[in-house]
């Protein structure tokens, strides 16, 4: 299965884009999809355990099954004032 992540904020700098393409097995999860990225991206590895990610308008928890052509949005910590 494919699926497409949409990086934000920081997480564009530690992937080197706006969107990346994982192909994943048939009954992938968020997990599965955050660790090929950590295998891909080592900045993000480092930080992996701080990231967020989205479908639509919802966090979703790791454990969450991904569906074909689904899109997934990195969700880097931030903080200012």
């Amino acid at each position: 299965m494919r699926v497409t992540v949409e990086c934000y904020g920081a997480s564009q700098r530690w992937c080197g884009a706006e969107l990346v393409s994982l192909d994943l097995g048939e009954t992938a999860t968020v997990a599965d999809a955050l660790g090929r990225l950590a295998e891909r991206y080592p900045e993000l590895a480092l930080r992996r355990d701080t990231v967020a990610v989205a479908i639509g308008d919802e966090i979703v928890a790791a454990g969450r099954t991904l569906a074909e052509d689904e899109r997934i949005a990195l969700i880097p910590p931030v903080s200012g004032g």
